[in-house]
């Protein structure tokens, strides 16, 4: 992941943020008809969350930052370089830790989390944003 190519991940993660908070605004999304909705909305829980990590992987390999013990631990490295608030660690953790077990989750289960993982997601990439901000600005030489 580069200065470069973060923007047009950023959008369209922002875009799939979007979707999902959509999703979860649905009364019975488990029920027709949204039911297809809700398959849509775990598939782009687990487009973002993979993302996520793969940009923190990224940040870290980047900085030689302390290697992650598993997924979730990405987002505690991060946050110890101040990368990410560590206020947003809990709930990508959460998403991190649900992204292996995801077919075996029970479905109501399934949409209180990626429901209390929405607004982590989007603070994550808004600290992701201003990092990469940062690194273009750096890398411009300040102008």
């Amino acid at each position: 992941m580069n200065v470069h190519n973060f923007p047009n991940m950023s959008e369209n993660i922002k875009r799939n943020i979007a979707e999902i908070k959509s999703i979860a605004s649905y009364p019975n999304v488990l029920e027709p008809p949204h039911r297809k909705s809700f398959d849509r909305g775990v598939y782009l829980f687990q487009s973002i969350t993979k993302s996520m990590i793969d940009i923190g992987n990224s940040i870290i390999i980047a900085h030689g930052y302390r290697t992650p013990l598993n997924t979730a631990d990405v987002f505690i490295s991060l946050a110890e370089h101040n990368v990410i608030s560590p206020g947003v660690v809990p709930g990508m953790k959460k998403a991190a830790i649900t992204l292996p077990k995801i077919k075996s989750q029970p479905d109501a289960e399934l949409v209180t989390v990626m429901t209390s993982c929405i607004d982590y997601f989007s603070q994550c990439l808004g600290a992701y944003d201003t990092y990469f901000k940062k690194k273009a600005t750096d890398d411009s030489g300040g102008t």
